[in-house]
């Protein structure tokens, strides 16, 4: 196998954090400004997740032993660390939102049968190359989240989703480039990255509806037109997640682009001083 130079650097270190949140300060069902919509947007993301963060570590762990480059190693160890708390953390917050009487179980499980039929159907280059995709729909939702802090997207100030959200999105950034390296220093196919990657960004927003109607139809919820107004001028308005990120999608689309063409190192550094009160429930 020919070696391919990657775009790591001695200076990213990726260190998985315990945190500590307590879940148990989640007592409102509709926490996102009452927004059926949103809300349930934010319980599809963390339904997916438990599953979709260990078929992330299978993907990259995959190809972990054809790894030569001691940095890109050490950062796979820590993206695999990294991936493992975000699993366990949104584990516990979903257990939390069943207790609330949303059918969290019910939308983890339709995500369960996706990645077992990509597991199934698909090779281990496509699982990394979906990884990859992925990996940059996260950190591109990871730094909306941390840019826009108004938008009170896990709820109050004192919400344990905000507090949970700002930790996984600063350590998204963090790791974005890792499934990307691996995938350049094994599979190398840039015409197959772009092909999947154009699925996914496609298929994404797709699974996750489901996943909402699947929480809403079980509660028995019907958004009123106010609620579908807001949700899509909070998606597709000026400055609304879906309209300022398709040009980053896009830019994955491109031959030759890196996760690291875009410079979010800031949100990492400056991280404690954003988020003290996040950054102190560190353990």
């Amino acid at each position: 196998m020919t070696a391919i130079q990657t775009e790591t650097n001695e200076a990213s270190t990726i260190k998985p954090r315990r945190m500590g949140f307590d879940m148990s300060r989640l007592q409102t069902k509709y926490f996102f400004r009452g927004n059926p919509i949103l809300s349930t947007l934010m319980y599809a993301l963390s339904a997916s997740f438990p599953d979709g963060e260990r078929f992330f570590i299978d993907s990259v762990r995959h190809y972990q032993k054809d790894i030569k480059d001691p940095v890109l190693t050490a950062q796979i160890r820590g993206f695999i660390g990294q991936e493992a708390h975000h699993s366990r953390t949104h584990e516990e917050f979903n257990e939390q939102a069943a207790a609330l009487g949303m059918a969290m179980g019910k939308a983890e499980k339709h995500f369960k049968r996706r990645i077992a039929m990509a597991k199934r159907r698909l090779t281990p280059a496509r699982h990394l190359a979906i990884t990859a995709a992925l990996e940059h729909i996260t950190a591109t939702l990871a730094q909306w989240t941390l840019e826009n802090p108004e938008a009170g997207i896990g709820g109050d100030d004192h919400s344990p989703l905000r507090e949970m959200l700002i930790w996984h999105a600063m350590e998204e950034i963090e790791h974005k480039a890792v499934a990307f390296d691996v995938y350049r220093a094994t599979v190398n196919n840039e015409k197959e990255r772009i092909v999947v990657a154009k699925i996914v960004f496609r298929t994404f927003w797709i699974q996750m509806a489901i996943a909402q109607l699947i929480l809403l139809w079980n509660d028995r919820k019907i958004p009123s037109l106010r609620h579908i107004r807001e949700a899509w001028t909070f998606m597709w308005g000026k400055g609304g997640f879906r309209s300022w990120s398709a040009p980053e999608f896009k830019r994955y689309l491109e031959p030759g682009f890196h996760p690291n063409d875009i410079d979010q190192s800031h949100l990492v550094e400056q991280w404690h001083q954003n988020y003290p009160e996040v950054s102190a429930l560190q353990v």
